[in-house]
Parts: C-alpha cells; sequence; structure tokens
C-alpha cells in the first residue's frame, strides 16, 4: 500500500480495470467509469459466522453436525473528508482530490503498470455507495495489504474480497468538522488473492 493510514482499496471492477485519469477514453462523469477508491481507514475487520445444527437425542449427548455454511463480512471506519484535497484532475466529479498510485503487477487483477487512485471525499463516498451494485459479471472488490502473495507461502500477505454493501454510516464529531467518521459493513462473497 502507499501509505499507512490510506490502508483499504476500493473499486467497482478489478485492479487492472481501473482507469488512469487522462488515459485512454477518459472523460464523462465518474459514476460510469472504473475509477477506484482509496479509503482512510482506521480498523478493518473481517469475521466469518458459521451455522452448525445442534440435534438433540433424548437420553444422549446432542448430535452436532457441520454442514459447512459460513458467512464472512466485513466491517471498516475510517475518516473521510468533507471536501477533496489534492490538485485538480480535470475529470468531471474527481476535481480537487488527492490520489494515489498503486501497482500490483502479480496476482487477481493485476498489472504492469501502476493504477490510479483517488481519495474520497464525503458526498463522493456517498454518491458510490448509492450508486453501485454489485453484480456476479461485476462485483465490488476491497483490497488491502500486499494481495501478491500467494496463499501457503509463510506470509499473510493481503486479500482482495468480492463484496456487497450492507450498510454506509457518517457522522460528524465534535470539533472534528473537517471530516466525517465513516463506518461500512459488507457482506463477502469471495476471497481472491494471488488467482
Amino acid at each position: 500500500m502507499a501509505t499507512p493510514e490510506i490502508a483499504v482499496l476500493l473499486r467497482p471492477c478489478k485492479h487492472d480495470e481501473i482507469i488512469n485519469v487522462g488515459e485512454g477514453s477518459d472523460t464523462g462523469a465518474y459514476a460510469a467509469k472504473a475509477y477506484g477508491f482509496a479509503l482512510k481507514c482506521d480498523n478493518v475487520s473481517i469475521s466469518y459466522a458459521k451455522t452448525p445444527i445442534q440435534v438433540p437425542i433424548p437420553q444422549q449427548a446432542p448430535q452436532i453436525i457441520d454442514l459447512g455454511i459460513y458467512r464472512p463480512s466485513i466491517s471498516l471506519t475510517g475518516v473521510v473528508d468533507t471536501i477533496g484535497g489534492g490538485a485538480s484532475t480535470g475529470q468531471t466529479g474527481l476535481e480537487g482530490m488527492q490520489t494515489i498510485s498503486f501497482l500490483r503487477s502479480a496476482g487477481y487483477g493485476g498489472h504492469v503498470s501502476a493504477r490510479t487512485y483517488h481519495v474520497p471525499y464525503k458526498n463522493l463516498l456517498e454518491d458510490f455507495v448509492r450508486r453501485t451494485l454489485h453484480s456476479n459479471s461485476k462485483p465490488i472488490e476491497l483490497e488491502w495489504g500486499d494481495a501478491s502473495i500467494a496463499v501457503g507461502a509463510n506470509h499473510t500477505g493481503g486479500a482482495v474480497y468480492l463484496v456487497a454493501l450492507q450498510q454506509y454510516r457518517v457522522q460528524v464529531d465534535a470539533a472534528k468538522e473537517d471530516r466525517y467518521s465513516f463506518s461500512m459493513q459488507f457482506i463477502v462473497g469471495e476471497r481472491k488473492d494471488a488467482d
């Protein structure tokens, strides 16, 4: 990752499909394009809920049946600025946003050149949440850590998760009117790292 405080990448496509500003047919509003966001997160957690079955048997210990059903979810918390904090990109809908370049050439969605991610301000992140839907052909992706490291390489690395947004919340805290605290809750379909 580029900096420790920008810990999570959020995008409506694979990393290699992110459109860099000024590249190719980079025209039109951001909502119709494959732009990615770098979120300022201070907490990221993944949890797995499992549902084994307990069958009571008279006069005996209950029988436990585990069918392998699990439901992962991801929670993010962090801060998002009230206004953009970078130089103008000249791109409609992305004006004045800080950008970072992120290079991951190996693994799922890897690309030989760095991709540009935008650090969103509150209204833009809210628009993304409102407009972007998960579909099997175009899932929303979350990435953190180094997802280029293969599973089983004796290193946790990072991960890419295919997700659907379940809840988004922002709030203004006293004496912090220049930024919002946010939280996001996702349900998870699949982890994709080093594919």
